[in-house]
Parts: structure tokens; sequence; C-alpha cells
């Protein structure tokens, strides 16, 4: 061989040996660039899974709290379920144990959603948060937590009987003539006068502690007559030698919305929806609009207060204040909220702890009435006397009938007269229903009354300090009674004879007289109370 072909071939196989090393080079840096790719993916993917594994734990325990937090409300509505769709997100599953405590490692006592028994012992709370920013590069085992915490639970069911009601409430009164009537506060709300429809012509030197609400209706005041609360009424007002304590007003526009006699005095103010004619003493201000016209504050008269009108004033009294007339952008007054009529056909499951005892046909006169009624109210236990079908007569009873525990007594009329009811124990209280039911149409807040139905109470009859006792009649009331303590819930109740009525809030379990919700229409939830957390747990899965 050549010496120049060897000096080739050396060269060739140099240049060989170049590349396989610069090929080698390339392979391995290859291998090392998808090595240091893979490890960072999986430093990435492992950091954001350890990242939303925080907050799908911090979610799932805010989910505990917010449940927990709501399901403790007093009255509050138990959701099988809370969700929220916003940070922090959350579903909570609710379940429900009656045992106090787990059996063993597995506890098959749990129900899913809301207690529907008052035997509850524990709530449990599933909670299952959600990441707001999820893992990536196929690491999502952080996305979501489970957690579960157990709470001491109990619910109590709401109270059987809630007193509500006016001191006397009609629903359409026929009588509009107060004579007479002394009503005092023996409790602790305000009395109050309602009537949906009706008037009131109030004489001979009554004395009403409290407001007088007519929904549909006006008032006449005089011969001494006294408010010492509000008095509202749709209609007119007049007053004539009579005061009225509080304000007055009417939410007619027709003239005179309000008139005051020189002789009358209201220590408040006058709020009117027209013109007024004031000849006696306002104490506060007068407000009398949006209906024009002329207003009249005659000589004499005066007002405590300033004047604003939408129409004008004729002054020729003493106004302490200033005189606006013309005054545009006013508002009627109006009148405050008159409920409807409850119809309440009866059950003795509304009351619970009583016992019935039923009579009809013969029973419902004679020794049958006479021999029923002076058991039960000579039992120490509460009673209901059903004679839903019975005419009462209590004047065969003698004068003073003693109890020793609280009665209702069902019955399709009552006549009273010569009834004194008294508590056996001075020391304790009791209460008395008379009740006419309603068992017209269901729920149509009208009082039907029965056939044959009616509510009579002539003279002497009284409720004594330690009885508290409520009337409640879809029929009329002819009342000539002297004292009652408690309430008068009718279709129209007739006060033109002395009669003192020392106002204590009664009620009929399942309703409410404020609202005039019948029983069954909106049912009070019972009152829920969570206890301490016994557990906290995260779960698997």
């Amino acid at each position: 061989m050549l010496l120049a072909d060897r000096f080739r071939e050396v060269a060739n196989e140099e240049r060989g040996a170049a590349l396989l090393a610069a090929i080698g080079l390339t392979a391995v840096a290859a291998i090392i660039a998808v090595t240091v790719t893979s490890t960072s993916l999986y430093a990435v993917g492992y950091s954001t899974s350890m990242r939303s594994g925080v907050q799908a734990q911090a979610a799932a325990e805010a989910g505990v709290d917010f449940a927990a937090s709501s399901l403790g409300i007093p009255a509050a509505v138990c959701q099988s379920l809370y969700a929220s769709t916003t940070e922090p997100v959350f579903s909570v599953a609710v379940s429900y144990s009656t045992l106090l405590t787990s059996p063993g490692d597995i506890d098959t006592s749990w129900v899913s959603g809301c207690p529907t028994t008052t035997a509850v012992q524990r709530l449990k709370l599933v909670s299952t948060g959600t990441a707001s920013s999820p893992g990536v590069a196929g690491n999502s085992s952080g996305n979501t937590r489970k957690v579960e915490a157990i709470y001491q639970y109990t619910l109590t069911a709401p109270p059987w009987l809630t007193a509500t009601g006016a001191s006397i409430y009609s629903y359409s009164q026929t009588d509009s003539t107060v004579n007479n009537l002394t009503l005092t506060q023996a409790g602790n709300v305000l009395p109050t006068i309602q009537y949906l429809s009706g008037s009131v012509g109030c004489t001979s030197g009554s004395v009403i502690k409290g407001n007088v609400i007519l929904g549909s209706g006006g008032a006449s005041l005089a011969s001494g007559c006294t408010i010492n609360g509000d008095l509202y009424a749709s209609g007119t007002i007049s007053l004539q030698n009579s005061r009225v304590n509080g304000n007055v007003s009417a939410s007619t526009g027709t003239y005179p919305s309000v008139a005051l006699s020189n002789s009358a005095i209201v220590d408040g103010s006058v709020f009117a929806a027209g013109p007024v004619k004031i000849q006696g003493a306002v104490g506060g201000g007068i407000v009398a609009g949006p209906t024009g016209g002329g207003s009249v504050i005659s000589n004499g008269a005066t007002v405590g207060g300033s004047v604003v009108v939408a129409g004008t004033v004729s002054n020729g009294g003493a106004v302490t204040g200033t005189i606006t007339q013309n005054k545009t952008g006013m508002v009627a007054p109006t009148v405050p909220y008159v409920p409807g009529w409850v119809d309440y056909p009866y059950a003795i499951t509304d009351w619970p702890g009583f016992t019935e005892t039923t009579i009809s046909g013969s029973s419902c006169s004679g020794s049958g009435f006479t021999t029923a009624i002076t058991t039960l109210l000579a039992s120490p236990t509460p009673h209901v006397l059903n004679a839903v079908s019975c005419a009462l007569d209590f004047t065969a009873l003698s004068s003073v009938q003693s109890m020793k525990s609280d009665l209702v007594i069902i019955g399709n009329s009552f006549k009273l007269g010569g009834n004194d009811f008294e508590s056996s124990d001075p020391a304790v209280d009791h209460k008395l229903w008379f009740i006419i039911p309603d068992r017209g149409v269901t729920n149509n807040h009208v009082p039907d009354c029965p056939g044959g139905g009616d509510f009579k109470m002539t003279n002497n009859v009284d409720i004594g300090v330690h009885v508290a006792a409520l009337i409640y009649s879809p029929c009329a009331i002819t009342n000539s009674a002297d004292v009652w303590r408690g309430q008068i819930y009718s279709s129209s109740t007739k006060t033109a004879n002395a009669f003192t009525l020392n106002y204590v809030p009664i009620g009929i379990p399942g309703v409410d007289f404020f609202k005039g919700t019948n029983a069954g229409e909106t049912p009070t939830p019972p009152i829920a109370t969570v206890g301490s957390r016994t557990s906290i747990r995260t779960l698997a899965g």
C-alpha cells in the first residue's frame, strides 16, 4: 500500500470516529432532555396536585361549616343537600341517626336526608369540596376532597300553642255601638280592637286602653269616650266630647276626613287623606292630603305642631308651628293590616296532652251535660269536651265553676249566664276555650256559622283573675256579660252593655290570628339545635 493511500485510510477512520462520537453525543443529549422534561412535568403536576388538594380540602371544610351553621338557625328549614357553585365550591349531603352513639365500626343507623322525627340524636354532614385550580399533567387526585363531620343534634316540635290575636276581633261588625266598654291590658301585649269591616260608634264613658283599627269603616266618638292608644279608620272620624291619647288617622278623602268638636281632644297628631275640620285641641300636628279642599281650624281650636295640607287652610285658631298649603306629592295615610278570618274546624290532634270526652244527643242537656262539664272542670288534667252537635246551656250550672286544669269546650251553640269561672288554686292560672267550629268551606277565610249556631252571654258572666278565656265563634256574639279575661274572636260582637274585657292573648293551636292564617296553611317548622361536633375526618375517594 502506498503511503498516500494509508494516509487517506487513516483520515477516513478518524472522520468516522468523529461522526460516531457526534451521533453519540446527540443521542445522549436527547435522552437527557427527555429525562429533564419528564422530571419537570412530574414536578409541575405534583405541585399543582398538592395545591388543588389544599384548595379542595378547604372547600370541603367550608361546606361542613356552612351546612352546620345553616341547620343551626332556629326554625330553619333543613335541606338534604347544601351546595355552592362559586368559590369555595362544595356540596354537602345530610343524613341523620336516632342513636346517640355509633353501635360499632359499621354504623347502619344513618338515614339519608333531613331528620323527619324529633327522636333524632346525631347529624352527619359529608362535604365534597372541589379545587378552584385543578391539577395538571394528569395529576387530578387532589381536585376533590371529601370530609365527614358528625354533630349532636336535637329537633324540638314547635310550641303547640302560640298566643296570637287582638283583644276583640270582628270579621264584619254589624252593631257599631260601643257602650260602657272598659278594655284593659292584663297580659304583656297591648290591647287592640280590630274590625275587618264595620264602624264604631263609641258612647257613654267607654275607656279603651289600646288601639282601635277599622279596616273598612269609620268612627264616631262621643259622650266621654276615651281611646288611650291610636285610632285608625278607612272612613271618616268624628270626635265629640271624647279623647284619643295617641294619633288619629283617616284614609278617606271625604270632607271632613277628621272632625273635632270644641270639646274633643287628640293628644297626638291628626293624619287624614282629605281636608279636616278642627274645633277642639290637637297636641301634635296635622297632615291632610293628597285630596285637596278647604281645611278649617276654628276660633278657639289649638294645634301644638305644624299643619301641612294638600288644599287650603282657614285658620282662626292657635297653631304653634308653621302652616303649609297646596302641598304636592302627599300620600294618603294607610290603615294598619287587619287580618282576614281564620277558619278553625277543630281536631283533637291540635291539642296535645288533652283528653277528649264526647257527648251528643240527650247528653247535650240536663244531667248528661251538667255531669260531663262538672267532671271535666274537676279534673286535674287538661280535657276537651267535644259537644259539637250540642246547644250548650251553662245557665243550668251553679254560679261558680272551679277549674283544676285547662279546658276546651266545643259546641254548636252556647248560652252563658250567671257563670263565674275561677281557678281552684289561686296560685295556678288556667286557660278556657269556648269554640264553635267553622265547618264551612275549607280555608275560605269567611266565617261560616253552622245551622242553629249561636253565642249568647247574658248577665253575671265573669272570668276570674287566674283564668284566661277565649271565644271563637263564626256566629255573631250577643254580649251582656260583666267581666271577661282573655279575648273574643267572632264574626261580630255586640258591646252595647257595660262590659269589661281584661285582655290576655291566648290563641288557638296551629293558627296565627295576627296574620290571618289557617291551620296547616303555614306550618311552623320544628326548632333545630346543632350541638357539639363529635368527629371530623377526611374520607378516601
